[in-house]
């Protein structure tokens, strides 16, 4: 059992059931983007700034997520930028917690022929903790050097639609096809890379009989399991996100900030129908 999936379908989950509770709350005040352009001013009278430079570094790493990739904008993102992304994913706090979740359930459940000291105690722990660590700093070190190199886009593009298949639909596809630099659609080679360095790293250390290509290959297959599972919750984020940030967790932050600005927005915006009209 692998430590992402179960949270983020509880994570998944847990959002739609907020999203029907959120249309009857009063959402946060919908100023923020008007505050926005307030500030934005002054830097429009002064010509010589350039504003490419310094505010949109700033936004955008400000809401970086600590596990989800953050959302499409119109600004390309450098090669710094993406190491920035990939050094902020591979080494922040919760990236070195989610995996005991998953060796807690591996250990509960182990495979019928995992040796004795891969099974029982503290060594078989660490163990365990050590591959899902290896598996997944080598995914992320796989992909990252693949969109710096191929010019691949690490952002995630919501869909249009509304309706919650195509959205779950598009949340799937995108991990086979997403964006370039440019914003043209494009195979998802990190991706693969990403599943190929996270099933073949296991070869060298595990034990005899989960150390074969078979077994490397099937590890790779759930690599991309837990791609679709985060690009569903990245999709869903402004369901789950505002719960995330009354929580106030350290280092977690919804990848959506905009999203979930736009729709307490709309919320406010809607006008009241009068009690008699029909």
């Amino acid at each position: 059992m692998r430590a992402i999936v179960p949270l983020l379908t509880l994570t998944v989950f847990s959002g739609i059931l907020l999203s029907a509770q959120q249309n009857n709350e009063a959402g946060s005040p919908a100023t923020a983007p008007q505050t926005n352009h307030g500030a934005a001013q002054p830097e429009n009278k002064l010509p010589d700034a350039p504003q490419p430079q310094n505010p949109p570094p700033k936004q955008e790493r400000k809401g970086l997520p600590a596990i989800l990739a953050p959302q499409m904008t119109m600004r390309p993102m450098s090669a710094d930028d993406k190491w920035q992304l990939y050094v902020h994913q591979a080494f922040n706090p919760v990236a070195f917690l989610l995996p005991t979740v998953g060796v807690a359930l591996k250990m509960a459940d182990p495979p019928d022929h995992y040796p004795r000291e891969w099974k029982d105690g503290a060594g078989a722990f660490g163990r365990i903790y050590g591959d899902s660590l290896a598996k997944r700093e080598a995914q992320l070190a796989a992909q990252a050097l693949t969109k710096i190199t191929l010019r691949e886009d690490p952002r995630y593009l919501p869909a249009a639609s509304h309706n919650v298949f195509n959205r779950v639909a598009h949340a799937v596809l995108f991990v086979l096809v997403d964006k370039n630099d440019s914003g043209d659609n494009r195979l998802a080679y990190s991706n693969f890379a990403g599943a190929a360095a996270n099933g073949f790293v296991g070869m060298g250390y595990l034990p005899e009989g989960y150390n074969d290509v078979t077994h490397a290959g099937q590890r790779a297959a759930f690599a991309f399991q837990d791609f679709a599972f985060s690009n569903i919750a990245n999709e869903f984020c402004p369901q789950w996100g505002p719960l995330m940030n009354r929580m106030h967790l350290p280092f977690v932050h919804p990848p959506c900030e905009e999203r979930i600005k736009a729709k307490q927005g709309n919320m406010k915006q809607k006008p009241a129908v009068p009690e008699n009209h029909k």
